[in-house]
């Protein structure tokens, strides 16, 4: 018969090894504020302060309190406690303890329930590594702390106060608030919506969407509820919702304040409404530029913890194969429209910003000068019926409204430039005459546009340059082009599209 005997850690050991786990302090607090939050608290408070050259750390609440058997529990490593799933933020009775451990060595902690006593329990790192045993106080809190708690909570509710504070994240104190007041106005957004009111030293913080919902110029591109392969029983299968957002396309110094970039695309991941992990691709997408605008809100509840992988720390998933597969299915085909969306959207912005404006005058300037194909003249027939002659009429007046703006020579020559998607493998340019207007287009999906238009969209000389270029080749297409060599014409252009397609991918 097999003979146990108590295998207890030790705490010395275990202590120094539990600070190390890669907690940091805005996750710790955050974990902390959890605990709030379950407790029905409807007011948080934050506070970072030095007292004589000390750092102090206090979180107060508004919320149930504990008592005594609860309060027991709440300062042990892996503390029995019970939780809905469906709703509660704490899980793996790590929270408290773990999150003080990470960053300071004395933990407080003050409560009350209604109508209760108020108690009191601490938990000091250099007593329990100093009797190497697992130890704190737990007792009727005495007037000193009773003062404390009623100054700072209420009739009920409870103070966290970590002190001997030395492992900060950021050892800069005012940048520290800032960031996690950031970091909490975006975390707890949906609880900060629904009334519940966080503070942090004082300040009264603001929901924070990084979807960017309630802007007119976002465009909400999905928002549905999935089924998962995952069931509980035989009745129910697990679901998740996905919400995805397409930011408003603004320019690059609005880009920078509202941190449009490749850290922040992606999903954004909400455990019971409360966000876990951010910026992530989850495998469905290659995170690039082009995305900057692409969000994703990814809401589920905690029975699928194990499916989603999801960190004691609450600060990051990973989904196991059946997860990733079917948002790979589900949202890649989604996410690859959208890629091409936004390629098609900054493309037109960045063509609106290449000007052929000087190209196009001093080629009618210099008409005169150039070997240019003849204008062609619109000839009616005296015999026409009225009715074709306004029709007729019609399509000149329509003409005329379309290339009203462009310049001509007096000989009556103009130009116009002009730009389409015509495939990757099409021609780098196409050239036809309209009336007195050689319209030259260039395709935008042939990388001569893009290393060389858009390259240098910047240098007008540069630009004019290019544009001088491709439309010697253009007005010498047109001159020379006839019934007999029109295969020619095309097999040369199409040659010269090739190569340069070649020599500059």
């Amino acid at each position: 018969m097999n003979q146990y005997k108590s295998n207890t850690p030790n705490a010395a050991k275990l202590i120094s090894s539990l600070r190390n786990t890669g907690y940091d302090s805005y996750a710790a607090i955050e974990d902390i504020i959890d605990n709030s939050i379950d407790a029905q608290a409807r007011v948080i408070k934050v506070n970072i302060e030095s007292q004589d050259k000390n750092l102090i750390i206090t979180i107060a609440d508004n919320g149930s309190g504990m008592n005594e058997q609860i309060l027991d529990q709440a300062l042990r490593l892996g503390s029995i406690t019970d939780h809905n799933e469906v709703s509660d933020l704490g899980k793996f009775g790590m929270g408290l303890c773990t999150a003080s451990i990470s960053m300071a060595k004395k933990l407080e902690v003050i409560t009350r329930e209604k109508n209760s006593d108020i108690l009191y329990s601490c938990q000091d790192l250099d007593e329990i590594i100093e009797k190497n045993e697992f130890i704190k106080i737990l007792r009727t809190a005495d007037k000193l702390e009773i003062s404390k708690f009623n100054s700072l909570v209420g009739n009920s509710g409870t103070l966290v106060v970590l002190s001997k504070v030395d492992r900060l994240s950021d050892t800069n104190v005012s940048q520290f608030a800032i960031k996690l007041s950031k970091d909490i106005s975006r975390i707890y957004r949906k609880f900060i919506e629904s009334g519940i009111e966080i503070y942090v030293n004082d300040k009264k913080l603001e929901a924070f969407d990084p979807l960017m919902s309630d802007n007119q110029d976002t465009q909400i591109y999905s928002d549905e509820v999935y089924e998962l392969p995952v069931i509980r029983d035989k009745k129910n299968r697990e679901t998740m919702r996905v919400k995805i957002s397409i930011l408003p396309n603004v320019n690059k110094e609005l880009e920078k304040d509202w941190k449009m970039n490749i850290k922040n695309q992606g999903f954004y991941v909400l455990r019971n409404n409360r966000e876990v992990a951010y910026g992530l691709s989850l495998d469905t997408f290659t995170k690039h530029n082009q995305l900057n605008r692409l969000r994703m809100e990814l809401s589920f509840s905690a029975t699928l913890d194990n499916e989603m992988g999801v960190r004691f720390s609450k600060d990051g998933i990973s989904p196991n194969q059946v997860v990733s597969d079917f948002l790979s299915n589900e949202i890649g085909g989604q996410i690859r429209s959208i890629t091409n969306f936004l390629k098609k959207e900054q493309r037109a912005s960045e063509d609106s910003l290449v000007d052929h404006s000087g190209s196009e005058t001093v080629i009618a300037q210099r008409a005169k000068l150039l070997i240019t194909p003849d204008a062609e003249i619109e000839k009616r027939s005296q015999k026409q019926n009225s009715g074709n002659s306004e029709k007729k009429e019609s399509e000149s007046d329509n003409n005329r409204e379309n290339f009203s703006k462009i310049k001509t020579s007096p000989a009556g020559l103009g130009v116009k430039f002009e730009s389409a998607a015509m495939g990757k493998e099409g021609i780098l340019y196409d050239a036809y005459q309209k009336g007195k207007i050689i319209v030259i287009c260039w395709n935008t999906d042939h990388p001569f546009y893009d290393r060389v238009i858009l390259a240098n969209k910047e240098s007008k000389d540069i630009i004019s340059a290019i544009d001088y270029l491709i439309f010697a080749l253009a007005s010498s297409e047109l001159k020379n082009a006839n019934d007999d060599n029109v295969v020619l014409m095309m097999n040369l252009k199409s040659i010269m599209s090739t190569n340069l397609r070649a020599l500059l991918s």
